[in-house]
């Protein structure tokens, strides 16, 4: 099967306008997303004094982790714009439930179809924006898209915090209204052609598999970049999760830290094609474990920490999904992805709610300096695995990807 993407005979404005809108839709979709972050522990607090706070807020995880798989299966199924219609729609109807919440396990319900919203909207965009760019762009491309989620995950708690401080809860919920009303504007360019259909009529072999094609997903390298998203994933979680309870100016290392993953992931959108991918992998998770390690020593040189994991989460993802988009054919391509981006869902998950237990036993310094350790390992093995050619995988075709 042909690594290019769906052949569409549109002009050159109209194929940078779809890539436009894919990308201001991602940035306005996950600003939307993370207005409630700094937002939504104090609304709950206030109106439920005894409320499990982190029970509430962490929710949203299960409609991430529980349902991304079912949202694959809809892409390959449906095609990729109605999914992404999917997400924006539940989006909108779920919102007045955030005012309307009887109860905080009501509320519980409301994060996870909160969750159900941007794991539709998320991989329906991501695997669009495959299907639209060549092989020799995705990097670019994906490096351009990774960069409008990281400023989008900066400009929402600023945005929520502000509106909550002035208006209150009613007001924010409008603001994400507002928003979430842009990317349905945006969405409204986008192709309708991508269905199941169409995706089997570029490929020599239409027996396209009913269930989740694992003999392409258990199999080099989508196996091995999805198990190193999710390592990094959970590295990440520990750090969004405990990092407050270690260093008292933890918001300067989000801040630092998210400047420079945009920086990194502009700059894989420029040159991330005359580079290597092996080293780019190895070298991005050797830089989460070191600022990790390097925490734990000297936690006073947080500046220099927060740059150094900058680099490489900034560099990992964009990277990692452009490995994932060359393996996977483009009629199975949202489930592959589905289950891709579950590994985010899960390490974020582990990485938070998996350490808790270990938190009450050892110190915090400690616990960074293993998970920097978890780092540097992964590094190693992504350096020896990544060594291997990357081809595109054929349905049933056992030669085509190494095990």
């Amino acid at each position: 099967m042909s690594s290019s993407p769906v052949s569409l005979n549109v002009s050159q404005t109209t194929h940078r306008l779809w890539l436009f809108c894919i990308c201001a839709g991602m940035l306005v979709f996950f600003t939307q997303v993370t207005v409630l972050f700094p937002v939504l522990p104090l609304y709950v607090q206030q109106r439920w004094q005894d409320a499990p706070i982190g029970f509430v807020v962490g929710a949203m995880a299960i409609g991430l982790l529980c349902f991304r798989p079912p949202i694959g299966w809809l892409i390959d199924r449906w095609g990729r714009k109605p999914v992404l219609c999917l997400g924006l729609g539940i989006m909108l109807a779920v919102l007045p439930l955030y005012i309307w919440s009887p109860t905080p396990l009501w509320l519980m319900g409301v994060r996870v179809l909160h969750g159900i919203s941007q794991a539709a909207f998320a991989t329906a965009s991501q695997t669009m924006l495959v299907d639209l760019v060549p092989v020799e762009r995705r990097t670019a491309l994906l490096g351009y898209l990774a960069m409008s989620n990281t400023i989008g995950f900066s400009l929402g708690p600023l945005f929520g915090s502000l509106v909550f401080r002035q208006g209150g809860f009613p007001e924010t919920v409008l603001l994400m209204a507002i928003l979430s009303a842009i990317g349905i504007l945006l969405s409204l360019p986008l192709p309708w052609l991508f269905t199941q259909k169409s995706l089997r009529s570029e490929s020599p072999n239409p027996q396209t598999p009913p269930g989740f094609p694992w003999d392409v997903i258990l199999r080099f390298p989508i196996r091995d970049a999805t198990l190193l998203f999710l390592t990094n994933s959970f590295l990440h979680g520990a750090v969004v999760t405990f990092l407050p309870l270690f260093v008292p100016n933890a918001a300067l290392f989000y801040s630092l830290n998210a400047l420079v993953a945009v920086l990194v992931r502009f700059g894989l959108g420029r040159w991330g094609t005359q580079l290597s991918r092996r080293w780019l992998v190895s070298l991005g998770i050797l830089c989460s474990g070191t600022a990790l390690v390097g925490l734990s020593f000297v936690p006073q040189w947080i500046v220099l920490w927060s740059i150094i994991y900058g680099l490489g989460f900034g560099s990992l993802f964009p990277v990692l999904s452009a490995i994932v988009s060359l393996s996977a054919p483009a009629e199975v391509r949202g489930r592959v992805y589905s289950v891709f981006l579950a590994g985010f869902d899960g390490g974020m998950t582990l990485g938070g709610a998996g350490i808790q237990p270990i938190v009450s036993v050892f110190p915090l310094n400690h616990l960074f300096l293993g998970l920097g350790g978890v780092g540097w390992a992964a590094s190693l093995v992504a350096l020896r695995q990544f060594a291997q050619p990357i081809k595109l995988t054929v349905i049933g075709d056992e030669s085509d990807s190494p095990r």
